[in-house]
């Protein structure tokens, strides 16, 4: 084995696309604020589920320029905006939500719900939210079969989507358990777009994507007749085909596809970007609350938390994926079988992207590739 960081970080991709893990993969370490090593790897699709050949894009290369989705990635950039919201007094993040949200005030667990708790996951709301099911399933079984494929959610009451999401039960009191929870930051887009009147793609990107230079992300790149992108899941069960350009994640989709837990495509260089703006605490939400473990504030005594720390929007040393290579590493993972990480003792920033969900979730998983690419980046130093 070469001992060449580059020539190992390509060998380890193309390991992952020969094992069937994804069909597109791009990665990227930075050292000091420099590039040491860039790979991409594949073709932006493989296969549909059938067996058979998705679309043209089974013989496009991935490139520097080719999006991914970035799946729960994308929760980091809106704690981001929820912080900015802190930062210019719109949102405290100890004052109950129910100020914003009334559907919070009738009930006293509810009532104490703050935004530290949605965007800690310890609000003790439940994992995913399912308000979008029923009427999902009404429009599929209005839609005949050979109907063309839904690009974009086929949903048009978006007001109503929202009005269940907020009315979502808890299931355990705040600051009770940690359980990581879409329904959470969703709930806090919510929060924000009322305190604002803004819509929440519109804060997205005019209080992180616009002041960072992220020109290479944004939500839907289909819309925007943007094709180098990586496919994803074959989705016949929602009559959505061969997924290119528009959010994996169900609950997203339904809402529109621009929501707070997921949405957001980017490049690998723009992730990188946005790692380096973590890691060298650009501002007061960067430097401290989106650095901070948290958690020991907000769970009561007694009470098992995870075994890795939380602050607003990263995880902190997760050796799952992180390994035993960066112990005070900040970072998070995103389903579609995307990672950053960030290290500001080393100052480091580590970021890969695939489609491991491509053409279906049930492929192997994607954990060994993340450890090799951790202990690779760790190599570099």
């Amino acid at each position: 084995m070469t001992r060449d960081p580059g020539e190992r970080l390509r060998q380890a991709l193309a390991l992952a696309i020969a094992s069937g893990v994804c069909s597109a993969a791009s990665a990227a370490i930075a050292v000091g604020g420099e590039l040491v090593v860039h790979a991409d790897a594949g073709t932006l699709a493989s296969q549909a589920a059938n067996g058979a050949c998705a679309d043209s894009a089974c013989h496009a290369p991935v490139t520097r320029a080719t999006r991914f989705d970035l799946a729960s990635l994308t929760k980091t950039y809106s704690a981001r905006v929820l912080l900015g919201l802190v930062d210019d007094r719109t949102l405290d993040l100890d004052r109950p939500i129910a100020a914003h949200l009334p559907e919070y005030a009738a009930d006293p667990l509810r009532r104490t719900v703050t935004l530290r708790h949605l965007l800690t996951h310890t609000s003790g709301l439940p994992a995913t939210w399912g308000g979008w099911h029923a009427p999902m399933a009404a429009v599929l079984e209005s839609t005949p079969t050979d109907a063309p494929v839904f690009l974009g959610s086929p949903l048009q009451d978006q007001d109503a989507l929202r009005r269940t999401l907020a009315r979502t039960a808890l299931t355990a009191p705040p600051a009770q358990r940690w359980e990581y929870a879409c329904t959470g930051y969703n709930t806090a887009m919510l929060v924000a777009e009322q305190a604002t009147g803004t819509r929440w793609e519109d804060l997205v990107r005019h209080v992180v994507l616009e002041p960072a230079g992220l020109r290479d992300t944004d939500f839907a790149p289909r819309e925007a007749g943007i094709v180098d992108v990586a496919r994803t899941e074959h989705q016949p069960r929602l009559h959505r085909g061969v997924i290119a350009g528009d959010v994996h994640d169900e609950s997203a989709w339904a809402l529109g596809g621009r929501a707070a837990n997921a949405g957001l495509f980017a490049t690998t260089d723009d992730v990188l970007r946005w790692a380096e703006t973590i890691r060298r605490g650009a501002d007061a939400a960067t430097a401290h609350s989106m650095w901070d473990d948290q958690l020991p504030g907000i769970l009561r005594r007694g009470t098992a938390g995870p075994s890795f720390g939380a602050s607003l929007g990263l995880r902190i040393g997760e050796r799952s994926w992180m390994g035993p290579y960066f112990p005070t590493g900040r970072g998070h993972t995103g389903f579609t079988g995307t990672s950053f990480l960030v290290d500001r003792e080393r100052a480091m920033s580590v970021v890969l992207l695939t489609n491991r969900v491509h053409p279906s979730r049930s492929g192997p998983p994607v954990t060994q590739l993340r450890l090799a690419v951790a202990e690779i980046a760790a190599s570099c130093l």
